[in-house]
């Protein structure tokens, strides 16, 4: 049985591309209890990694297991994250079995924030980790107009200069500690109970 996570990122360059296959390889090796990688497709856009997704599940060979993992682009009200989905981007999902769906909830800067000492051994000294806006223990309610802004800011007179996400996202990605996000926040969890259970 293989799992693949379509996940959002990468852009069109296949050298980000890449950059964002390798970060979350390298973020899910660490998961706790994990004793096998997943496979991960970097899609670029949100509706592209819906549609390769879907794809996948439409056309996909019994015993694989097909996970699309996006951000939510804001607060999360519904029952699922199919059912958010549905109402944010209008997709139109097929039968999923046992396929699955995961959100970054509000996106995946909040997940840098569950980790803020990796923040400051990537920018050094420098770094203004205080001037980082809600709790690492609850990073899903920062809202996501606020987190490339804080980051930016906080990193603004490093070494590395300010925060960019395809330039430090995926490198910082490869860095956190995935039981610090496990623990702050539920939808990250859930993603990691999966493939717990299916690896």
């Amino acid at each position: 049985m293989n799992i693949l996570i379509f996940v959002e990122g990468g852009g069109n360059e296949p050298t980000i591309k890449a950059k964002c296959r390798n970060g979350f390889a390298e973020y899910c090796k660490r998961i706790p209890n994990l004793r096998r990688v997943p496979s991960i497709v970097a899609c670029g856009g949100r509706d592209q990694a819906f549609k390769r997704f879907r794809t996948a599940v439409e056309d996909g060979r019994n015993g694989d297991v097909f996970v699309l993992l996006v951000d939510s682009e804001g607060p999360v009200n519904a029952a699922t994250a199919v059912e958010h989905l549905t109402s944010s981007d209008q997709w139109n999902f097929p039968r999923l079995r046992q396929h699955r769906v995961f959100l970054m909830v509000q996106a995946m800067e909040a997940w840098f924030l569950a980790d803020r000492a990796a923040l400051e051994q990537f920018y050094g000294h420098s770094f203004r980790a205080n001037s980082l806006p809600g709790s690492a223990a609850n990073i899903e309610t920062i809202r996501k107009e606020d987190l490339e802004p804080s980051l930016k800011r906080a990193s603004r007179d490093t070494s590395k200069g300010e925060y960019h996400k395809t330039k430090h996202g995926f490198a910082l990605l490869a860095l956190i500690d995935p039981a610090r996000v496990e623990n702050s926040s539920p939808y990250a969890a859930a993603l990691h109970q999966l493939l717990r259970e299916q690896l």
